[in-house]
């Protein structure tokens, strides 16, 4: 049996897994209320080459008319992790759950699923399944599976390379590359070919004029093998401006009945003002120490039990606007526990 039809079953197998884990769970949890939720439960990455890491966004939108806080997304296999970008959903609104699968350890079809649990804030629970599957090639590996600058200043210079190989086709080519990623630059350069392998070398390096903010995009490269025409190579990092904060997380603590607060340090090389802050509701409330123009502000969270209704662990997310021009919003994530 050929590589291609190899493939081929492999795909149908995880199609159907994934269909037939959708069916499970609709016949298993009667109270599956959750699972309208998301637009789609199941994702095929298809063939990926060995050492890759490839990420999906399931999107969730709140159809209650009442928050609903994301409890744990929690994976059946370790190598994949699960995430959400809010914990908490407010009614109407959507956020998104990301799979992240590592192929460095697997060969063949793999497959895993995302357990997501919820509550509403009325005490509603759900666990919704999410399957991810894939076919990982043992002839093309990449190393390492992904470009991650991680956090890096604005207009720092850095460049990190990524290793591609190909076994048993010597004929193989990349042709050419697609990213619409405007945070890098990236070159190709073949490094080996003989009668057995072919290698190149992918150098990404960041824009001097990136713009700050998190970025996470993916540079798809496009080869001759109509078998594999396509595969993704990951790219993320955190471009850091002028503002700053300390603790990166607030951590408020425990509370039960009384008021916690806690306290943002932030920072910027010159003068600025705070226009708004955004995140408060359901319990939250932040107080700036004054209006006026100056390089340290501190920014107090505030958080009354009587006035949430959500329990448990929570995490919440503030976004700092300034009148600084061409500054994102700072993101300051701040996180407790809330007894019943």
């Amino acid at each position: 049996m050929g590589r291609r039809d190899w493939e081929g079953m492999a795909r149908i197998s995880a199609v159907l897994l994934i269909l037939l884990l959708a069916g499970a769970v609709g016949s298993v949890r009667a109270a599956g209320w959750a699972d309208s939720f998301f637009s789609e439960r199941g994702h095929d990455f298809g063939p990926v080459p060995r050492g890759a890491k490839v990420r999906h966004s399931f999107v969730l939108t709140n159809l209650l008319n009442e928050s609903v806080t994301i409890l744990d997304v929690r994976a059946s296999c370790g190598c994949t992790t699960g995430g959400a970008v809010a914990s908490v959903v407010a009614a109407g609104q959507s956020t998104a759950v990301e799979a992240e699968m590592d192929t460095r350890n697997f060969v063949g079809k793999k497959a895993t699923t995302l357990f997501v649990s919820l509550v509403t804030a009325s005490g509603r629970e759900a666990e919704v399944r999410l399957g991810v599957s894939s076919t990982i090639l043992s002839d093309i590996v990449l190393n390492p599976g992904t470009i991650d600058f991680g956090a890096v200043t604005r207009g720092q210079a850095l460049s990190l390379t990524l290793t591609i190989d190909r076994v048993g086709l010597p004929s193989w080519q990349i042709q050419r590359m697609i990213s619409a990623c405007k945070a890098i630059d990236a070159s190709l350069n073949e490094s080996v070919r003989n009668g057995r392998n072919v290698g190149y070398i992918l150098k990404v390096s960041l824009r001097p004029d990136a713009p700050a903010g998190t970025f996470r995009d993916e540079i798809r490269l496009i080869t001759n093998d109509p078998e594999t025409p396509i595969f993704p190579v990951q790219v993320s990092g955190t471009i850091r401006g002028e503002l700053s904060a300390s603790p990166s997380v607030l951590a408020l603590g425990r509370t039960s009945s009384g008021e916690i607060q806690g306290r943002f340090l932030v920072r910027a090389t010159r003068p600025f003002a705070v226009r708004a802050v955004e995140g408060e509701g359901d319990g939250f409330k932040t107080t700036v120490d004054d209006t006026s123009a100056k390089p340290i502000h501190i920014i107090t969270v505030h958080y009354r039990p009587a006035d949430g209704k959500t329990r448990g662990d929570l995490k919440r997310l503030f976004r700092v606007h300034t009148d600084l021009v061409g500054e994102p919003p700072l993101e300051l994530p701040a996180t407790l526990h809330v007894e019943p």
